[in-house]
């Protein structure tokens, strides 16, 4: 209930700016980086639609049907979520909050410490769910995956994707990757690429393997692929552009970085990890997008005087068109 804090009592003056800890955006959600599917509360159906079209020889006579037409239904429930957490904020009197603390002893509410301090602390649970909704992995997805048999089909689990699944803590939402890897059957699988540990040595080679993945078809028309990368491939890339003698692999606009002309988004998957998909496959399953950034300060009861923070969202991530969509773990 305590805030864990080390403070001095302030006589002088205050330097204005508090230093926030070193957070990333969420930028999945301010970024729009993948679909997502508001309103969103239990049992709701995601239908998919495959289909076989096949071309046969006209006859005047009966017809024989040929092809398939295919629908899969997917059951979703988001998970519901909370950040709970209390505090007292009677510790902060000798602080320099205290120059924003009305006169009377019963006033200890600081304005500048729910502005600053505690918007700093919803940044963490906002980036927390973004981390979840790309490397998440429930203890029951985690099991899962352990029991299937590793072989180098596509139909197949890999052995890599086993050993990341072990490593993971376990949360309780599973992300883009373990939903990539334990799908649906019915859905189809994922493309899988066998990779290693990505240095700015082989990052070049590396990306080709994803790159030559993906099918002809989903970079020939309409909305293109994302290349989702781990925030570190940036540096990486960085450090390949310095001694390569040609540029355009990866070229780099401003903040935007390209492989083949492909763009790449940098997200909080796991090291070693590439994701080769359209945003609308990759769809973010919630009640309502803004929850995430919503937080709730109050007192915990009326004749108390310390205070709680709160968050409540739901999540749930959901992978799309399966068998178009590129899986590369090392």
């Amino acid at each position: 209930m305590a805030i864990s804090a080390t403070i001095v009592d302030i006589r002088g003056k205050a330097y204005e700016p508090i230093i926030e800890e070193l957070l990333f955006e969420n930028k999945t959600v301010a970024n729009n980086l993948v679909a997502f599917e508001t309103d969103v509360k239990a049992d709701t159906i995601f239908t998919e639609n495959s289909n076989i079209a096949t071309m046969q020889a006209y006859t005047s006579g009966a017809p024989t049907s040929s092809g398939t037409l295919g629908l899969v239904d997917t059951l979703i429930s988001p998970t519901k979520l909370m950040f709970y957490q209390e505090f007292d904020p009677n510790a902060l009197r000798s602080s320099r909050f205290k120059r924003d603390m009305k006169p009377g002893a019963w006033n200890t509410a600081s304005s500048e410490f729910e502005r600053v301090v505690l918007g700093a602390y919803g940044k963490e649970v906002s980036y927390t769910g973004e981390q979840k909704f790309w490397s998440g992995l429930t203890a029951a997805t985690q099991t899962a995956i352990a029991a299937l048999t590793a072989g180098t089909g596509q139909a197949a689990v890999g052995a890599a994707e086993q050993t990341w699944a072990a490593a993971q803590t376990p949360s309780l939402v599973d992300g883009v990757i373990g939903r990539m890897i334990y799908n649906n059957a019915a859905l189809g699988t994922r493309i899988k690429v066998l990779g290693t540990t990505i240095s700015s040595s082989n990052i070049a080679a590396e990306y080709a393997k994803v790159y030559a993945a993906i099918p002809a078809v989903v970079l020939a028309q309409g909305e293109q692929p994302y290349l989702y990368a781990p925030h570190s491939h940036k540096q990486l890339i960085n450090i390949f552009n310095i001694s390569a003698t040609y540029r355009d692999l990866f070229s780099v606009q401003g903040d935007s970085y390209f492989y083949n002309g492909i763009e790449i988004k940098f997200v909080p998957l796991s090291e070693n990890v590439v994701v080769a998909a359209k945003p609308s496959h990759l769809i973010w399953c919630t009640d309502l997008v803004s929850d995430i950034n919503y937080m709730e300060i109050n007192k915990i009861a009326n004749n108390r005087d310390d205070m709680f923070v709160k968050h409540v969202f739901t999540q749930f991530t959901h992978v799309v068109n399966q068998a178009f969509n590129v899986l590369y773990v090392g």
